[in-house]
């Protein structure tokens, strides 16, 4: 392999002439395999890089080189109709159009191998999250989906997948961090530098926060409050006999009135001395005990 040929065949006789033709199809057999290019170049020449493998075409300008692909890869490492496998970045000044059946998949990983340098609108799949996010070109947002920071009652004893439980738990600010910009430290600060606190639900009645109507006036977001009695009278009778009488016993003075069959000044009022507690150490409506998660 000559690489040198300029594919012109002089006059000649006998032996000079066939070796002449013999470099010009050596040249055409081998596409001018060389590490060097052509000593003689035409528009549409074929050159075999050996120096990189590389397949190259003369451009129709005649001033330099086209690289058509690799003469060491199937398909010159072009990717073939079906099921093409791509390497690097792929770039496309079009559209990319999916028949009804087909799909896009998205590049998948975790929170930790997110893209160093993003660009705006970069998608991927998070498995640490369970989200699609985007690259907004500030940060890493979810796209549609359950906000972070969305409490439910689940019908399980087990997590679904993408959420916490509202036990109170300090969780890292970091791997859940749109759960984090959405409370803050409203629920606790955790460690003060990484972590954060869940609210804890566990045992809870959820009441609507008040936030200025008045119903429940006086209290902040996230506040608890503890169990009460709304403040409220009984009433009960008694009679104005005598203050002591087997069973019975004195509560004190009373007034009676005009109708009381008594005589004389102040009378005692009497009551059975026979009550007993009832009841149990808080007071609650009927319910189902359900955990409490949020998603993040």
């Amino acid at each position: 392999m000559s690489n040198t040929h300029d594919f012109d065949i002089e006059n000649a006789n006998g032996a000079n002439f066939r070796a002449n033709l013999n470099n010009a199809l050596d040249d055409i057999q081998s596409t001018n395999s060389g590490t060097s290019e052509p000593t003689t170049k035409v528009a549409g020449k074929l050159w075999i890089d050996t120096t990189n493998n590389l397949i190259k075409i003369r451009n129709t300008a005649n001033n330099g080189w086209v690289t058509l692909g690799s003469s060491n890869t199937a398909n010159m490492g072009f990717a073939t109709l079906a099921s093409p496998a791509f390497t690097g970045t792929v770039t496309s000044g079009g559209d990319i159009v999916c028949n009804s059946t087909g799909r896009f998949k998205l590049p998948v990983g975790t929170t930790a191998q997110r893209p160093g340098s993003p660009a705006t609108g970069d998608s991927r799949w998070n498995t640490t999250l369970s989200q699609q996010e985007v690259y907004n070109g500030t940060s890493w947002e979810r796209v549609g989906g359950v906000p972070a920071g969305s409490i439910f009652w689940f019908g399980s004893s087990t997590v679904p997948t993408g959420y916490l439980e509202c036990n109170g738990a300090a969780v890292s600010r970091t791997t859940y961090s749109q759960l984090f910009d959405a409370l803050g430290t409203v629920f606790g600060s955790g460690n003060g530098s990484s972590t954060f606190n869940v609210p804890d639900l566990r045992g809870e009645f959820v009441r609507g926060w008040d936030n200025g109507r008045g119903v429940d006036s006086g209290r902040g977001f996230a506040s608890a409050q503890s169990d009460e009695f709304k403040n409220h009278q009984h009433q009960f009778g008694g009679d104005d006999q005598c203050q002591s009488q087997g069973s019975y016993t004195t509560l004190g003075s009373f007034a009676y009135d005009a109708s009381s069959t008594a005589s004389g000044g102040g009378k005692r009022m009497r009551t059975k001395d026979d009550s007993t507690n009832a009841g149990g150490t808080e007071v609650r409506p009927r319910n189902i005990a359900l955990m409490a998660v949020i998603k993040y």
